[in-house]
């Protein structure tokens, strides 16, 4: 007996998020290409179901940020300040992990399973601390967002440096990292030190987006940290997958000129590019943590995202390129389901790969140390 085209591709790829028919191998990330969907420009929503909260399968912690990518057909989950959970239920006394990641479920989104533990069974540091951090969390954070990957088991991940030693966050520097994953968990591998200083942009902060079109990454971040008055400026770089561990390779977006450049955005010194706000392809605080991904079901790129603000609901905008011209965002859901939530909302992230035809997305955020979750479906 023959198998209708629908039954076939449902066993292949499951179905959308939610209620899979069959478990699905091997989760991917959505690009350009890959399907064609009929989705009708501007997104329009037609329901958001409110899902709950990230669930921990096998340690008990709270963490924030919920950040996904995949890495050698593995959901790769990241986050930021983790904090290991004692016996009793009440959070342990400092941090076990400045960042930490972990691997999804396609099946189950909410599932979180940590790998790398710690011998208190806590989630342990992710992007190692370099040689020049002896101190270890006691001073230093690593601050990474999403996975990227551009070929089999080669990922990477952007990251802050935090200097923690006045009692406050100092960005010192942005770097990249390696990573890989298997069935014992992501693994990240970060070079000494880090490529850019304090006087640049924070590149990744916002997050990283994969092209397989022109095989560039894309690292969106805010101003400088010693520059107060830009803080709430998003910044774009560009450097080829490949070579995305040499700075030299880095071209950058003035969004003032609609033109890239190999100069440097930073302070002006050296041959650099003085950081101005005409510069910025975001302006004033428009862009909060978040990743630009294709959506398969609009066939163009997409930020669903929040502003850059103590607390915020869900906006999207679309471009036909990643450096832009961006859409208007507008609001499409609550981040405040039933009235229940704090003033801090924050790291709105989307995470395309539990539904490859980009019909729904599940998208997430933090509220006082819980990730929470919902699915918007589009019309």
């Amino acid at each position: 007996m023959k198998l209708s085209l629908f039954l076939v591709a449902s066993i292949l790829i499951g179905s959308t998020l939610g209620s899979p028919l069959y478990k699905r191998a091997t989760p991917v990330y959505p690009q350009p290409g890959q399907t064609k969907g009929n989705g009708v420009l501007p997104p329009k929503l037609s329901k958001a179901t409110y899902k709950g909260t990230l669930q921990y399968k096998n340690t008990k912690c709270v963490r924030d940020l919920g950040f996904t990518g995949v890495v050698n057909g593995q959901i790769v989950w990241t986050f930021g300040d983790t904090v290991g959970l004692l016996s009793n239920g009440t959070p342990q006394l400092g941090i076990s992990a400045t960042d930490s990641a972990a691997l999804g479920d396609m099946n189950n989104p909410l599932n979180v399973y940590d790998h790398a533990l710690d011998s208190n069974g806590w989630p342990s540091e992710w992007i190692p601390f370099d040689s020049s951090e002896s101190e270890g969390a006691s001073r230093w954070a690593e601050g990474g967002t999403n996975v990227v990957e551009y070929a089999t088991n080669k990922g990477l991940v952007w990251f802050l440096k935090n200097d923690r030693s006045s009692g406050q966050d100092s960005i010192v520097g942005a770097g990249v990292a390696t990573v890989t994953a298997g069935s014992s968990g992501p693994k990240a591998t970060r070079p000494d030190d880090t490529q850019w200083n304090n006087f640049e942009p924070m590149w990744g902060d916002i997050g990283v987006t994969y092209n397989s079109q022109d095989k560039n990454v894309y690292v969106f971040g805010h101003a400088p940290f010693t520059k107060s008055n830009l803080t709430g400026n998003v910044y774009l770089a560009k450097a080829p997958a490949a070579k995305a561990l040499d700075v030299s390779s880095y071209q950058y977006w003035d969004e003032g000129n609609k033109a890239w450049t190999y100069t440097r955005f930073a302070n002006g010194n050296l041959g650099t590019i003085d950081v101005s706000e005409s510069q910025a392809i975001f302006k004033n605080r428009e862009m909060g943590q978040s990743n630009a991904f294709w959506s398969n079901y609009y066939n163009t790129w997409m930020f669903v995202h929040g502003a850059d603000v103590g607390y915020t609901d869900i906006m999207v905008k679309t471009a036909d390129k990643l450096e832009g011209p961006w859409t208007t965002s507008f609001t499409i859901a609550s981040t405040c389901p039933n009235n229940k939530c704090s003033d801090i909302r924050y790291a709105i992230a989307p995470h395309p790969e539990f539904d490859p035809t980009g019909k729904t997305l599940l998208v997430t955020w933090t509220d006082s140390n819980q990730i929470y979750a919902v699915t918007i479906e589009w019309e």
